[in-house]
């Protein structure tokens, strides 16, 4: 397994964990949360799906890389 793969697999992973989160943040409704964990939330919730298409760049090129040699 190539060092593309691996991060592509990583980053489609943190996309998800990402989405998971920052969903959870969006429909919190307990008490005030620190205003930095609902910033961090709030990106996370704005750049899950672009990290997820990274990662899926990321396997295809290597993927396309390997059958060109």
């Amino acid at each position: 397994m190539s060092k593309y793969q691996i991060v592509g697999i990583v980053a489609v992973f943190l996309g998800i964990g990402m989405a998971l989160f920052g969903a959870s943040l969006f429909t919190y409704q307990g008490p005030p949360l620190n205003p930095v964990v609902s910033e961090i939330g709030m990106y996370s919730f704005f750049l899950w799906l672009p990290t997820i298409i990274v990662g899926i760049c990321l396997l295809f090129i290597k993927k396309k890389r390997l059958n060109d040699y």
